[in-house]
């Protein structure tokens, strides 16, 4: 079994760290099939396995997958290697990415975007009850959301499905957990007026306005993750998608996991901004 790779690119006397590049479609079985997993330590770099193994990746700048053919030839059953030769390619002499750091240069990486931006809101609801003695949302613990977060990472694959299933089951965690009787009860002792039964979103946006002073909407992204969750649920609303990926600076053929990005990138920005508010 003779995998593709280049030893001039080898950074061991023995040779086992040389990198071997493959498709990205070598990590679907590990995200889509139960009897694996695939966890994502940073955005680029990851494990993969099941219960007898396990071996880390990298993903370069150009999407391509990358391994060491020392783990793949010691560390994996050998039918994971015939898995991996059908979607080994060419040697692309570019190890560069965040598994090249973490294991060569020992350097930290940043969690997942999705795993941060849970964080974030996280955060924000607490610095919210810290000072107003009531919760924005519904806790969750730290290991929910790493799990909630975790098989968002088959957007790598920019699969629309995954898509509509990963933008509603956000609006889910984040925008459908509101602590509404306890915000209305809130809005009641300040004396701010709002619509009755008020809930979610609409009822997030007049806390913020009247009792944080926001004048610049910032609760925007968070309406963006609902409007797309009513796209993933009916056909015909491709408009909406159109208008969301506007809203986000993006052109409208983007791929699902640039849409994602954004969206993430946002929520996290305008929970960054709201924490700030709180604290003025």
């Amino acid at each position: 079994m003779t995998f593709k790779f280049d030893h001039a690119e080898q950074l061991s006397a023995d040779g086992y760290l040389t990198p071997v590049y493959f498709n990205k479609q070598v990590l679907i079985r590990y995200l889509y099939d139960s009897r694996f997993y695939c966890d994502f330590a940073s955005e680029t770099y990851g494990t993969v396995g099941d219960d007898e193994f396990s071996i880390s990746f990298g993903i370069n700048k150009n999407g391509t997958v990358i391994m060491w053919v020392g783990d793949i030839m010691h560390n994996i059953p050998q039918r994971e290697r015939f898995y991996l030769l059908v979607e080994n390619i060419e040697p692309e002499g570019d190890a560069q990415s965040e598994f090249y750091e973490a294991q060569i240069n020992a350097e930290f990486t940043e969690p997942p975007l999705e795993i941060n931006t849970l964080n974030k809101v996280e955060k924000l609801n607490s610095a919210f009850e810290a000072k107003y003695a009531c919760f924005l949302y519904k806790e969750r613990s730290i290991e929910e959301r790493i799990d909630e977060a975790r098989r968002y990472k088959r957007i790598l694959m920019n699969d629309t499905d995954d898509f509509k299933r990963f933008v509603t089951e956000l609006n889910e965690i984040i925008n459908e957990s509101t602590n509404n009787t306890a915000l209305r009860a809130l809005l009641d002792l300040k004396g701010i007026a709002y619509e009755k039964g008020s809930k979610g979103n609409k009822l997030l946006e007049k806390v913020y306005t009247g009792i944080l002073g926001d004048k610049n909407n910032t609760i925007s992204p968070f309406f963006y993750l609902y409007d797309l969750r009513l796209w993933a649920a009916h056909t015909g609303k491709d408009d909406v998608l159109a208008e969301v990926t506007n809203k986000l600076g993006l052109a409208k053929e983007s791929e699902p996991k640039d849409i994602l990005d954004a969206l993430l990138t946002s929520i996290l920005e305008s929970s960054d901004k709201l924490i700030e508010l709180i604290h003025a």
